[in-house]
């Protein structure tokens, strides 16, 4: 069996963060985007939830990694002594949650202490994103710099005239953060307090009040079972603006998931699965169902704003923006979806498309690479990281509630 294998030198923590979230997309069989789209999704879900990523799990996350680091700065541990303490934190943190009988989120509840990615990297540039980190560098170089920090931060603690100075704080962490919890990390639960939900929601309307985010944990109140943020029951309550563009997003999602299930039946085809050539003929013809209730709404669709939003938020490569330009003229047509499994234009597009993204890796065009193919490649709809916006919010607004 063939292996894949990604590997770096020197990324800065921002590639990192994108390459990790890469890694996850690919061990989740049918979220992978197999039709290069992601730029395009990528650009909703960081207008609509910023500072999250797919592999975050629970709000509380936001408060435990900078406990974690304020604890170190408060004992002045030594910079190459940080990354050791922090991994020994973050596994008594795993042991805690599991002992409190938390289940659901928990990072590291299977791996352990083999885990490859914990928390405070998982969250770094959320925590800057939301204000809640100061400091502007890497996690690597807020260690590094952590020396230099205790040597100026002992240096400022005394006046001019050798006096100490009473509650003098870094820069590094935002002075409001509430003070960790008795036996923290030794103890720790999900739940969190009215105090530190109140803090969390002001950060996010202080630092990103434009987004969907700030929207949810300003108006609404939580929401189970909602696949999709264009289906929340509270969708009128947003700004009109917003409003546009979850309809941009909807039709984007809506109507390239189409491709998605084509590629899949072609696969199946050359597999010589009957069972599953009849799944995806299945889904397209309820793909068509769907979009074509949708009809009036997608003929409307105008696609110039469309690009506009997603160019201004996101780096989209021309020729994913050429091949979704391709499929939409196949498509739609006054709004309603073709009978595209019998196109051969579309199925031709499908082809190159695939072709030109993994080159010897086709599974088009490369048995050995179609034997590895599960059977569903990439088929979940976009969702523009909702599941983690919901789960991240409900927490936020529970924690408000308690009396």
């Amino acid at each position: 069996m063939l292996q894949s294998s990604i590997a770096w030198i020197d990324f800065s923590e921002e590639d990192r963060r994108k390459m990790m979230e890469l890694v996850a997309h690919f061990k989740q069989r049918d979220t992978r985007d197999e039709l290069g789209l992601g730029s395009i999704r990528d650009a909703f879900a960081e207008l609509f939830f910023p500072g999250t990523s797919t592999l975050q799990t629970r709000a509380r996350y936001y408060l435990f990694v900078p406990w974690l680091y304020r604890k170190y700065e408060e004992r002045r541990v030594p910079s190459h002594k940080v990354a050791q303490r922090l991994r020994s934190d973050e596994v008594k943190l795993i042991r805690a949650l599991q002992a409190a009988g938390e289940s659901d989120g928990v990072i590291g509840s299977v791996s352990g202490a083999s885990l490859q990615r914990f928390p405070a990297s998982i969250y770094w540039n959320g925590l800057r994103s939301w204000g809640i980190l100061r400091y502007s560098g890497s996690q690597g170089q807020y260690r590094r710099w952590l020396d230099h920090f205790h040597k100026r931060r002992r240096e400022r603690l005394k006046t001019d005239d050798d006096e100490p100075v009473d509650g003098w704080g870094g820069a590094n962490w935002d002075p409001a953060l509430h003070p960790a919890p008795e036996g923290f990390p030794h103890e720790a639960g999900f739940q969190i307090t009215p105090e530190e939900a109140a803090y969390l929601r002001e950060r996010v309307m202080l630092s990103c009040h434009h987004s969907l985010l700030a929207t949810l944990l300003d108006r609404c109140q939580p929401v189970q079972d909602v696949e999709f943020i264009w289906l929340h029951p509270q969708l009128r309550l947003f700004p009109s603006i917003q409003q546009e563009w979850i309809a941009h997003a909807r039709n984007f999602s809506e109507s390239m998931r189409g491709a998605v299930l084509l590629y899949n039946l072609m696969l199946a085809e050359l597999s010589d699965q009957r069972d599953r050539i009849e799944q995806y003929e299945a889904s397209l013809d309820a793909w068509r169902e769907g979009l074509t209730a949708r009809s009036a709404q997608l003929a409307a669709w105008n696609r110039h704003e469309f690009w506009k939003l997603v160019m201004d938020h996101g780096r989209i490569p021309m020729p994913t923006r050429r091949f979704v330009n391709d499929w939409l003229q196949l498509s739609l047509v006054d709004g309603r979806p073709g009978d595209l499994a019998s196109s051969e234009a579309a199925r031709a597009l499908i082809h190159d498309r695939e072709v030109w993204l993994k080159r010897g890796r086709s599974r088009l065009e490369d048995e050995r690479h179609l034997e590895m193919w599960s059977g569903a490649a990439g088929i979940a709809q976009m969702e523009y990281r909702w599941s983690i916006a919901r789960r991240i919010t409900n927490d936020i607004l529970r924690g408000l509630t308690i009396s």
